[in-house]
């Protein structure tokens, strides 16, 4: 499985930091389980011919067909993706109609790419009869993304024969565009969207506006807090007033849970131990959100998508904050210039670690491997910083981290960066890989080359910063570990060949 991160997807034409072309596939199997999808059938390509240009509107859905029932405009995305050659439903979210030519809004994580997945087609499936599953109708092409919202904006551009739509006459049954700032406490709310869990057919969820979240630059709504509990796969869906006007996407940044997923699939090798199994992280398909995130917000997106236009917005990550100096005393520091400081070496077929040229130097040989090395002396509550430096690239998927707490090689907390600009913290306990703060990305991180890592655990708080910025900080609510080795590691998933070196290290104790 690849750790690739280019982000590729259905579209035609370069857009920024979305690599994007156009294919077909057939699709196979029910949506129950996984699907799979045939190279054999793959359907010849044909131009795709542009939509007509309509003019912008805030409060409805131009050129709309409204539809006979509300379930006609919600539609199922399904994301293919590649798994050892074969073709299957990585994941699937929900969308709404908004415009009669065959424009969809949904959430951005549901039809992008992630850290193990490259999205390869987009397939969009109606209900004709709500007693059964969606049937695949067409593919679709990325038109808007909003990252930092998880919003986008997806148009249909061939029937599921590869036959191009004729946007003239395509008339799909689009829902209207509501105003989310009418929104009122106790305010009647309709959910719609494919549950992913408890069954494949479309789901109505009914609630109320339970209230309303802010976000620094986003505003007072950022998110519409609902009684509806809501499953994870109706993510994307359509929400609507009393009017039966769409005002809010179902989304699971919003999600108010304790991260824990109903449905899961393993696809890839995401512990590095060269086997996909239950140990694995998973692609969440359950799970249940409970906030809404404003049409009003989407409006930016669905005018520039009826434009024509093709956009990406890249989120910009958390606002930045310098990491300060910490407060306690340096209890510990090594510039690796002596080969007796205390820290531990190996050298075999499938990596080594040890003192070399004033640093300490990691190199993975092997594909889907870690190798790391501890210091001698345990501690508790600690902040760690080294610089860290990519003496050859992994093809630019390497990782590099500072482990804190380390027991035994089944037991210790990790925090990691990789070149390709995502971070993760996980432990180990007993064995098990479980992720803390699982894979995001920042684009500054993107193959740096050379930066300081400084990794905090505190109690059972754990933060990762890179050059003095915070970038991730959770909570272990089982906080697992009192004490243990400070460690530095490498790893690396299909593309082996890894060396880092680290230097000048600090530990502090607050």
């Amino acid at each position: 499985m690849s750790k690739n991160t280019k982000t590729t997807l259905i579209t035609c034409g370069v857009i920024t930091l979305v690599v994007i072309c156009v294919g077909a596939v057939v699709l196979l199997g029910g949506f129950g389980a996984l699907l799979a999808f045939s190279d054999d059938t793959v359907a010849t390509e044909a131009p795709v011919n542009a939509p007509p240009v309509n003019a912008p509107q805030e409060s409805s859905s131009e050129n709309s067909t409204a539809p006979a029932k509300l379930y006609e405009s919600v539609v199922q995305i399904i994301a293919v993706v590649e798994v050892d050659g074969e073709r299957l439903e990585g994941w699937s979210g929900s969308g709404s109609i908004i415009s009669a030519d065959g424009l969809i809004l949904t959430n951005a994580h549901v039809v992008l790419s992630d850290k193990f997945y490259d999205v390869e087609d987009l397939v969009v499936a109606f209900t004709v009869d709500p007693n059964y599953p969606a049937e695949p109708k067409y593919y679709a092409e990325v038109m808007q993304v909003d990252e930092g919202l998880d919003l986008a904006v997806i148009r249909v551009v061939a029937d599921m024969n590869g036959t191009p739509v004729d946007y003239a006459t395509l008339n799909l049954p689009a829902v209207p565009l509501g105003n989310s700032d009418a929104l009122e406490l106790g305010g009647d709310l309709t959910i719609m969207g494919y549950p992913g869990i408890g069954g494949v057919t479309i789901t109505l969820t009914s609630g109320d506006v339970g209230g309303f979240t802010a976000e620094d630059g986003v505003g007072q709504r950022a998110f519409i807090k609902t009684s509806a509990t809501i499953s994870g796969g109706n993510s994307g869906g359509l929400a609507v007033n009393s009017n039966n006007e769409l005002i809010g996407v179902p989304t699971q940044l919003g999600y108010g849970g304790n991260d824990q997923f109903v449905d899961c699939r393993v696809l890839a090798d995401t512990n590095r131990d060269g086997v996909v199994d239950d140990f694995d992280n998973c692609v969440p398909t359950g799970g249940f959100i409970n906030a809404l995130r404003p049409i009003k917000l989407a409006l930016p997106l669905i005018d520039a998508a009826k434009r024509g236009e093709v956009s990406f917005v890249e989120k910009t990550g958390p606002a930045p904050v310098v990491q300060e100096q910490p407060a306690g005393s340096m209890i510990f520091e090594d510039d690796f210039s002596s080969a007796s400081s205390g820290w531990s070496e190996q050298n075999t077929d499938s990596g080594s670690s040890g003192y070399q040229n004033g640093q300490y130097v990691i190199d993975v040989r092997e594909a889907n491997y870690s190798v790391w090395g501890n210091n001698d002396t345990q501690y508790s509550d600690v902040i760690v910083s080294a610089d860290v430096q990519v003496l050859q690239s992994a093809n630019g998927t390497g990782g590099m981290g500072i482990m804190c707490r380390y027991v035994d090689n089944n037991n210790y907390y990790q925090l990691e960066v990789d070149e390709d600009g995502y971070f993760i913290i996980y432990k180990y306990l007993n064995g098990e890989f479980i992720a803390l703060y699982d894979w995001d990305n920042l684009s500054s991180l993107v193959n740096k080359g050379a930066m300081n890592i400084s990794a905090s655990c505190i109690g059972n708080e754990l933060t990762l910063s890179v050059d003095n910025q915070i970038i991730a900080r959770v909570v272990d609510s089982d906080a697992s570990f009192s004490q243990g080795f400070v460690g530095l590691a490498g790893g690396v998933f299909d593309d082996p060949g890894l060396i880092i070196g680290f230097d000048n290290l600090k530990v502090y104790t607050p």
